[in-house]
């Protein structure tokens, strides 16, 4: 049985999207590398309900919003990764949001030109790759930290 499932992203939202975006420990790998302000967050919400290579995912059981998976723009790069709330960590939500996520991207991206970097201290999503059967294709540095280029596997 699923847990979760792709969904769009509604104003009712907005407290769990905050309660994700501004935490410290969520944000550790992600944007800024900190929680953000409520600005930066309204903004980012704002951005997220148009977004069509990125996509919320939900809790089957509480359809509460459980993260995002997906594509982004980030410095004219394609750029793959996922973010998930707090109190859904350890629960194997993130291969199953990758592999959906990956799943309704690969009908219309071509995966080989995306990127994925995870830094050499983020040893969640590490783990999470290697479950997928990612491969590192090269070592990378972003402006916060160090860490590995992966292939995404189909």
């Amino acid at each position: 049985m699923d847990k979760i499932f792709i969904s769009q992203l509604v104003d009712s939202d907005r407290s769990a999207v905050f309660d994700l975006l501004q935490n410290e420990h969520a944000m550790r790998f992600l944007g800024p590398r900190r929680p953000l302000t409520d600005a930066e967050a309204e903004v980012w919400f704002a951005d997220e309900q148009q977004a069509e290579t990125r996509f919320a995912f939900r809790s089957v059981e509480t359809n509460e919003i459980v993260g995002f998976c997906g594509i982004t723009l980030l410095d004219d790069e394609l750029d793959f990764g996922y973010f998930i709330r707090q109190k859904f960590w350890g629960q194997g939500l993130a291969p199953l949001m990758c592999k959906s996520a990956i799943f309704k991207l690969a009908q219309s991206i071509d995966l080989t030109q995306v990127k994925v970097f995870i830094a050499s201290d983020n040893t969640g999503s590490q783990k999470v790759a290697y479950k997928l059967g990612w491969q590192i294709k090269c070592v990378a540095e972003n402006e916060f930290e160090s860490g590995h280029f992966y292939h995404i596997h189909t």
